[in-house]
């Protein structure tokens, strides 16, 4: 998967690109996929959404929360539950994600150069949508999140950061739109990153990234 990103403060990237590679490898000879192509979300899902809105008065119910490295995932409504491993970046510049060969494409990677989920700024969890070892991966369903689906993320400190879903899009990646995704936000929020679209047989890449966005709403232990 590949999305270009600038430079963008909070992030603190001296790279220019954003390259999660290897979730690409879902095609065998005479450029025939091995599987069915990930769902995509529909237009409606991802219209100018804005986060939920805590009322001022309610946000001592909703505290921000203490940095702390996200050790699994889950998201019921697609079937989700994963593990979470902290990554920065690859010396080429790109963002580090599992590898593509044991548990890897099962896992995801939480960009640790940026903020953590529960704190203030958009937090980034990526993951592969496919393999050639394993067919499917971890974010293979990710098209089919909605607005308004629930995202819970596990953290060391052995609280539970919860997310609400409130955008879901399909972008190509030559017009990836990097400060919407990874700008920085006051409330704590998290972006949800894989490959999708047109897969390309000829470079073994698909041409879009889909991305959630969702809005911290609380946590519990």
């Amino acid at each position: 998967m590949t999305a270009a990103v600038r430079r963008v403060p909070w992030l603190n990237i001296s790279s220019v690109t954003l390259i999660v590679s290897g979730m690409v490898l879902a095609f065998i000879g005479h450029n025939t996929l091995r599987w069915s192509p990930p769902p995509l979300p529909p237009a409606w899902a991802a219209s100018d959404r804005q986060p939920p809105r805590i009322p001022p008065g309610d946000r001592g119910r909703h505290l921000l929360l203490a940095r702390s490295s996200p050790v699994s995932i889950d998201i019921p409504s697609i079937s989700v539950h994963a593990k979470v491993v902290p990554l920065g970046l690859n010396p080429n510049g790109s963002i580090g994600v599992p590898p593509l060969t044991g548990s890897g494409p099962g896992e995801t990677g939480w960009y640790d150069d940026g903020p953590a989920p529960g704190q203030p700024g958009a937090a980034a969890i990526l993951g592969h949508v496919d393999a050639a070892s394993v067919g499917p991966a971890v974010f293979y369903e990710l098209g089919e999140l909605r607005p308004g689906a629930k995202i819970f993320v596990r953290l060391r400190s052995g609280l539970t950061a919860v997310f609400e879903t409130y955008s879901v899009a399909l972008y190509a990646k030559a017009k990836f739109p990097t400060r919407r995704v990874y700008g920085y936000t006051s409330w704590p929020t998290l972006r949800l990153i894989t490959c999708g679209g047109v897969f390309d047989p000829e470079t073994g890449h698909y041409l879009g990234n889909i991305v959630a966005f969702a809005s911290y709403i609380g946590s519990h232990r």
